[in-house]
C-alpha cells in the first residue's frame, strides 16, 4: 500500500476491499437490546460530565504562565525525558498512533449491530457510552502528542504521517 521514498513514505493507491458488514445474528442483537436498561442504570451513571474530566493540560507545562516560567517547565520536562530509555518512546509513539486513529475506531463501533449510531445521534446507551469513551481516548492522544512534542526526542512529522496513513487506510488492514 505504501512505497518507500528517500524521505519516508508516500501514499499509493490502496487496493480495493470487499465491504464487510458488522452484522450479528438476531439472537446476539437481542442480547444487546435486552441489556440496554442495565447499561442505562449501571454504566451511564459512571460517566462524568466534561467539567469533571481530567484534561491533558493538567499534566503538561502551563502555557498561561509567563514565558520564563513556561520555558522552565518545558526544560524540566525535557530533562526528565532525557533519561528515559528509547523503548519507552517506542511505546509512547505506538500509543499515540493508536489514539490518533480514534475516528476510525468510533466509526467502526457506530456500525456495529447493538450500537447502530451511523449519524451520531442515537439515544442508545451503547452509543452514549461510545461517545464518552471517545472523549476519554481523545484526551490520551492529546496528552501523548503534546508530551512527545515537548520532549523533543521524536520525529513528530513522521509520527503524524503515520497516523494519517493509518486513518486513510480505514479498517482495511
Amino acid at each position: 500500500m505504501f512505497e518507500n521514498t528517500l524521505n519516508g513514505f508516500s501514499a499509493v493507491a490502496a487496493p480495493t476491499c470487499q465491504q464487510v458488514t458488522h452484522s450479528m445474528p438476531p439472537e446476539k442483537v437481542e442480547v444487546f437490546k435486552s441489556l440496554e436498561g442495565w447499561a442505562s442504570e449501571w454504566v451511564l451513571p459512571l460517566l462524568k460530565p466534561v467539567e469533571q474530566l481530567w484534561q491533558p493540560q493538567d499534566f503538561l507545562p502551563d502555557p498561561t504562565q509567563p514565558f520564563d516560567a513556561f520555558s522552565e517547565q518545558v526544560r524540566e520536562l525535557r530533562d526528565r525525558t532525557a533519561e528515559l530509555p528509547d523503548e519507552y518512546f517506542v511505546v509512547l509513539v505506538g500509543d499515540m498512533i493508536t489514539e490518533g486513529a480514534l475516528p476510525t475506531y468510533q466509526t467502526m463501533i457506530n456500525t456495529l449491530d447493538g450500537v447502530r449510531d451511523e449519524r451520531g445521534a442515537s439515544a442508545s446507551p451503547w452509543a452514549k457510552w461510545t461517545w464518552s469513551w471517545t472523549v476519554e481516548e481523545n484526551c490520551h492522544g492529546d496528552l501523548l502528542r503534546t508530551y512527545l512534542y515537548l520532549s523533543g526526542w521524536v520525529d513528530m512529522c513522521m509520527i503524524e504521517r503515520t497516523v494519517q496513513y493509518l486513518i486513510s487506510a480505514g479498517m482495511a488492514y
